[in-house]
């Protein structure tokens, strides 16, 4: 791992260091980790080759240490409101995931989960982790508070909250503005206290013919 000083025993200088980092992520999204280079992310950080070896063993580190460093935002305010509170993490995920290469840099991580894990396993503490537990975290509370049915099985229901974002941009690209709320409201009647906690038969499903 890199260290807190150059190799003379100088601090470094943490507005390079953040340059470097945030041009490894630009050049990771746009061209991948196969194509990513040591040298292409010297010329967009403004610096050497030398520069960076003196701070990152290589290139798996430099990116791994890229996908650690990107910022998280600090935890949204806890309201009452468990439905408010659920739309509001939903659309703070769909405005972190359409930024500019937002898509792009989770295709990257996928294609190298097998080759360079670290890549993928760096990409969920930072950033995967940390949405779910907020997200399990609301529905537990609002279980807690009565507010959502007991037994919920709030693995299940957080996936299915992160991923209808991901399917609908699979699917149709841009993800509409509304899209967390039309996803929260769809699972609600099944997640309030008094919504039905079972499947409902066969028989009893009613088919025009």
């Amino acid at each position: 791992m890199s260290s807190d000083r150059s190799a003379g025993g100088r601090p470094r200088d943490p507005e390079l260091e953040a340059r470097i980092l945030a041009a490894t992520r630009q050049l990771l999204a746009e061209r991948g980790y196969r194509r990513l280079s040591i040298g292409a992310v010297a010329r967009l950080a403004g610096t050497t080759r030398p520069t960076i070896y003196l701070r990152f063993a290589g290139k798996e580190e430099l990116a791994t240490s890229a996908i650690a460093a990107m910022p998280v935002s600090d935890p949204l305010p806890v309201t009452a409101d468990i439905r408010a509170d659920l739309v509001a993490e939903l659309r703070h995920f769909r405005t972190a995931i359409t930024r500019p290469n937002g898509f792009s840099l989770v295709g990257t991580v996928l294609a190298e989960e097998q080759l360079t894990p670290r890549l993928a396993a760096s990409f969920r503490e930072r950033l995967v982790l940390p949405r779910r537990r907020r997200l399990a975290a609301t529905l537990h509370r609002g279980a807690g508070i009565g507010a959502l049915r007991p037994g919920l099985d709030v693995e299940a229901v957080t996936g299915m909250l992160t991923g209808s974002l991901y399917a609908h941009h699979l699917a149709h690209g841009a993800i509409p503005e509304d899209w967390p709320e039309r996803v929260v409201d769809s699972l609600w009647p099944a997640l309030r206290s008094g919504g039905s906690a079972q499947p409902v038969e066969a028989e009893e499903v009613v088919r025009d013919r």
